[in-house]
């Protein structure tokens, strides 16, 4: 069942709302930058799900981009705090949106834990397969 959620920084400077349906599932990347990162993502988001409420002032972002991939990681300056991410990524079918499950405030852990969870070997450009090995993410 879809719902609302709300998010934030750990200051409390960006705050956000987002709408999805946990029982969707979640994902979890080895890349470079998510291994990094500890990056858990509610992933598969379209623009009109995601409502910015406070902050985009203090909102940074890391970028990165080549062939086919264009990806925003957006963090708090303030605290350093990743709340979510977007861009392009042709192998996973062009725009995408993802919130941080670490930056949702009101999502129980119990439905987290209990939502399926998609893992991406995006070490090797095989977004759509998972990786060998998953226990570390």
């Amino acid at each position: 069942m879809t719902r609302e959620y709300t998010g934030s920084c750990h200051c409390g400077a960006v705050r956000f709302t987002v709408r999805f349906d946990i029982a969707k599932g979640t994902s979890k990347c080895n890349c470079t930058f998510c291994w990094k990162q500890r990056n858990w993502n509610i992933p598969g988001l379209k623009s009109e799900d995601f409502q910015l409420l406070a902050g985009d002032d203090h909102l940074a972002s890391y970028s990165k981009s080549g062939e086919g991939f264009e990806v925003h990681h957006r963090f708090c300056q303030r605290c350093g705090t990743a709340t979510h991410g977007h861009g392009y990524l042709e192998q996973v079918g062009g725009p995408f949106l993802s919130v941080r499950v670490a930056a949702l405030d009101d999502l129980d852990v119990d439905s987290l834990v209990s939502a399926p969870t998609t893992h991406c070997d995006g070490r090797n450009d095989n977004w759509w397969n998972p990786p060998a090995e998953t226990r570390h993410l």
